[in-house]
């Protein structure tokens, strides 16, 4: 009995390691089979991300006309789908200026697309870009270039038709075509808008913010990325009165009051001022002077009297709450205003006799009501120690028997002025339209005939002057 149950124990334990030992060589050949197939499908990526980076290279010399015809290999695409999709991606160029938009260009890129496990590779505009499941990004840049306040961009487009395969010819569809230039230059004012619709946004998107310069937005919904660039321009202020519109400006009430036609110009073009304000109000809150004011609330300036020499934020509408002094005598004033700012019936004033003076950058409306004053004192005027840009209006709450007294320079290109009150405006201004009535009297300051002032995007924004748009058309040819 105890022989044959040993013997029965040895079969067991020789069955039991054979199940073993093929358990362990089936998940040996399972596991380096996975393990295999995702280092082949990785080198096959490599392989063909380094085939559409020579292609775009290739392409581009073709695109530009540094050569007619290139040949290509984009060496295995067999684990893949390779497709050319003529319609797929957008790019739209428009230059946004207060009295409208300029639309530039607007086409489709063309894309060559691989598809494979998990993961597209693809040239569109120049570039190449790639997807997976964890988002996108840029393998190698387009051909757009910003430079010295200089954008150049020549459009890559592919064309093709028959069934993609991995080798062929690309060539050159038609001339080089300039979409703008020349005569377009320089620009005068306005937003350079470059907008790119994609299923590589997130790769474009992180082109534009890390290489291409302007403020860059993205909106995933819509699968859009957005540059802007802003144009810088010089403002005189050689007159009293400067509108946009072309019948911008009258009066109806004491005609001795009346502007005559060498104190204001119609008519003009005058460039926007919300990159500036938008960018000086982000500047200012994350760096002020607020916390050293006591009286510097997050409504206003609430019972001031003499503030100082600093810069002074706030987050919405900001009101002026009794008289309200500034001392520059230690340095220029900033106040940033992301919303209306109310002065109502208080006056506002510069104190000292220095050069210094106080500039608003204002998100909304600049609003007064009553009879406040402001200015500088002593006299005489200074209107250039004040400085208002307004996103919004301006005198909107003085369409009564308000009585106000300004003399600074205010600049709300956007401002439909409507006063049936008294008010007093000596310096310069700027608006989109001017009515006044009664005995309303605009005069101006002879001591801003040689001020300019640069209208841009603001401290921390790239202007652009010249823009070189051009279309360039290249044909694939599959073999």
């Amino acid at each position: 009995m105890f022989r044959s149950e040993r013997a029965q124990s040895e079969v067991i334990g020789t069955v039991l390691l054979l199940g073993i030992t093929i358990a362990a060589v089936t998940a040996t050949v399972t596991t380096g089979s996975v393990v295999l197939a995702a280092v082949t499908d990785d080198a096959r990526t490599a392989g063909v991300e380094n085939g559409m980076s020579q292609f775009t290279s290739q392409s581009n010399l073709v695109a530009l006309g540094e050569t007619d015809a290139k040949r290509f290999d984009l060496g295995s695409v067999d684990g893949g789908d390779l497709r050319l999709e003529e319609d797929a991606g957008r790019v739209e160029i428009r230059i946004e200026r207060p009295n409208g938009t300029n639309s530039v260009y607007t086409e489709s890129l063309g894309t060559l697309v691989y598809a494979g496990d998990g993961r597209e590779i693809a040239v569109q505009g120049g570039g190449v870009w790639t997807t997976t499941g964890d988002g996108g990004r840029m393998i190698s840049p387009p051909e757009y270039h910003y430079r010295d306040e200089t954008l150049t961009f020549p459009i890559v487009r592919l064309t093709g038709d028959g069934a993609a395969r991995g080798t062929g010819v690309i060539q050159q569809a038609n001339a080089s075509e300039a979409v703008f230039s020349g005569s377009g230059n320089p620009l005068q004012n306005g937003t350079v808008v470059v907008e790119i619709e994609s299923e590589y946004y997130e790769g474009w998107y992180d082109f534009f913010t890390r290489r291409a310069d302007g403020d860059v937005t993205k909106d995933d919904a819509n699968r859009t990325v957005t540059a802007r660039l802003v144009v810088s321009d010089t403002v005189s202020f050689d007159r009293t009165l400067s509108v946009a519109r072309s019948d911008g400006y009258s009066h109806t009430g004491n005609q001795n009051n009346e502007l005559n036609e060498d104190e204001y110009r119609e008519g003009t073009t005058n460039p926007s001022p919300d990159g500036m304000i938008e960018s000086e109000i982000e500047a200012a809150a994350a760096n002020n002077d607020n916390g050293d004011e006591s009286c510097v609330t997050a409504s206003g300036f609430d019972g001031c009297g003499t503030v100082g020499s600093g810069v002074y934020h706030f987050d919405g509408d900001a009101t002026v709450d009794g008289t309200l002094q500034f001392d520059t005598s230690g340095g220029d004033v900033v106040v940033a205003v992301d919303g209306d700012f109310h002065i109502g019936d208080d006056d506002v004033i510069v104190t000292d006799d220095t050069d210094n003076g106080v500039t608003y950058y204002i998100n909304g409306s600049f609003d007064l009501q009553g009879s406040p004053y402001v200015g500088t004192d002593p006299a005489p005027i200074q209107a250039q120690r004040n400085v208002f840009y307004v996103a919004g209006g301006f005198l909107d709450g003085s369409g009564g028997d308000g009585n106000p007294t300004i003399e600074a320079i205010v600049y709300a290109p956007d401002a439909d002025v409507v006063t049936n009150g008294n008010p007093t405006l000596r310096g310069s201004f700027v608006t989109n339209s001017l009515e006044t009535g009664g005995n309303a009297e605009v005069a101006y300051d002879p001591n801003l005939d040689d001020l300019e002032i640069t209208i841009g995007g603001g401290s921390d924004e790239n202007p652009i002057t010249y823009l070189h748009v051009s279309e360039n058309v290249v044909e694939v040819r599959f073999d």
